[in-house]
């Protein structure tokens, strides 16, 4: 009675899948299940889990690492061609075959980390949290990237300290992290003026580090330094007299001097001419 309840249970969930995924084939493909990202335990087995998530980060990470971009699985919306690929070793991605990665991944992920997603039964994955606790995780970089979004929360010592030793790490960063991630998170910080002329560092930095600082100068930065230095026309802050001195802003200023081949590289003569020139006085006389 047992066996014959599991057979049907079975046949049932099997035919369960085959209508899902009939019905989701006359969907929008932007909306279809991708079995290229798809574990075998919910495919094949017919059992869907958390960890079949975990599964399929793994598969997401190595497309990442792919050149180009795409699942080392390639399914081709057909359930035949998944089995097809799951019952030969050498179409599985495994620490044997490289993961099928066109490009070599780090030692990091394949130590530890893709063993423990890339594993056939679900209860041999690791968890989330493992996986966000796993050595993967454990270097400078992320460090520095997990500090940068708890930046706001640091004390002031802790800013200083963290702003004074970022450049040395900065080199090691991939140019699109510096460009997307680090230097907007900097930029936002400037509104710390006593933090000012430590964040300028390092921001000239990552555009000398840029493959190409022009853009990034003019649609980011430029905009950010116009605020801080450039007050309104005839406001208040333009009529400050020697007694109101702002130490940190000036502080940033000689920072805009030392850098100001920079400045003069990556913004255009008017954006110069009417903006930065009208507050470093030492170019104006």
């Amino acid at each position: 009675m047992y066996t014959t309840e599991l057979i049907s249970s079975k046949f049932w969930n099997s035919q369960r899948t085959k209508l899902t995924v009939i019905s989701l084939r006359r969907l929008p493909k932007s909306v279809q299940m991708n079995l290229d990202y798809c574990s075998p335990d919910f495919v094949l087995d017919s059992n869907l889990n958390v960890a079949a998530d975990m599964f399929s980060l793994g598969l997401l990470i190595i497309a990442l690492y792919n050149s180009p971009h795409i699942s080392p699985l390639q399914a081709n919306s057909s359930i035949s061609t998944y089995r097809r690929l799951f019952s030969s070793s050498s179409t599985i991605p495994s620490a044997s075959n490289g993961y099928l990665s066109s490009r070599p991944l780090p030692k990091d992920l394949t130590g530890t980390v893709l063993p423990r997603l890339i594993a056939r039964r679900p209860a041999q994955r690791m968890t989330a949290k493992e996986f966000q606790q796993s050595a993967y995780f454990d270097n400078i970089l992320i460090s520095t990237i997990r500090f940068l979004d708890a930046l706001p929360a640091k004390t002031p010592n802790e800013k200083s300290q963290f702003m004074r030793g970022l450049s040395r790490v900065l080199p090691s960063f991939p140019k699109s992290v510096l460009d997307k991630k680090v230097l907007p998170a900097l930029l936002e910080e400037m509104k710390d003026r006593e933090l000012l002329s430590l964040i300028l560092q390092n921001v000239f930095q990552i555009i000398e580090l840029l493959p190409s600082g022009r853009r990034p100068f003019t649609e980011k930065i430029m905009p950010r330094l116009k605020e801080i230095f450039l007050p309104p026309v005839n406001s208040k802050a333009e009529a400050k007299g020697p007694g109101d001195r702002d130490p940190a802003k000036e502080a940033g200023l000689m920072v805009l001097l030392e850098h100001i081949g920079a400045i003069t590289s990556n913004c255009s003569g008017k954006d110069f001419k009417d903006g930065m020139s009208r507050r470093i006085p030492l170019i104006t006389r």
